[in-house]
């Protein structure tokens, strides 16, 4: 003997299976590519390109990336004397005071938003790493002025940026 069906067994049978829409999955894929894009590019802005200077002992450049390990804020120094962070040109030269904001105004800035450390006879000095890279151009009254502008400023943990290419050797 047949069975009739109930209503609610036909219902069951006569609705297709949900399927997931997708439209906005690819957006959201979308968005993080062009997300990730802008933000790789903007990160490109802390290093110009520079003819570093030549060291025969320099070391290899570090993974900055490390878990725990703090920023490192790159100021270029460049051939014509102007210091450049993140884009921006700065000086401390008195011939081109009012021309561009003050490197150790944007240092003493920096410098504030890190923890300090206690130094030698109970000084207060700033945790901000700053790794100089010169070109090989550069007058070197430039370096001088960041150098002095960071001990102003209390920060002592510099570094300067090299090259192992020797100079007659070809990129």
């Amino acid at each position: 003997m047949a069975r009739r069906k109930t209503k609610r067994q036909s219902r069951v049978e006569e609705e297709p299976e949900p399927k997931p829409d997708l439209t906005p999955m690819i957006d959201i894929v979308f968005n993080l590519i062009i997300f990730f894009m802008i933000v790789s590019e903007l990160n490109n802005l802390s290093v110009e390109e520079l003819q570093l200077s030549f060291a025969e002992s320099a070391a290899e450049a570090k993974v900055l990336a490390q878990p725990g390990q703090k920023r490192v804020l790159q100021v270029n120094v460049l051939p014509e004397g102007l210091t450049r962070v993140n884009g921006v040109s700065y000086s401390d030269d008195p011939l081109l005071e009012g021309r561009y904001p003050s490197l150790q105004r944007f240092l003493e800035l920096e410098a504030a938003a890190y923890e300090t450390e206690s130094g030698p006879a109970g000084a207060e000095l700033s945790a901000l790493r700053v790794n100089l890279r010169a070109d090989k151009e550069a007058p070197f009254v430039a370096v001088q002025r960041v150098f002095g502008a960071c001990q102003e400023t209390r920060i002592y943990k510099t570094s300067l940026a090299a090259t192992k290419q020797s100079p007659g050797a070809k990129p």
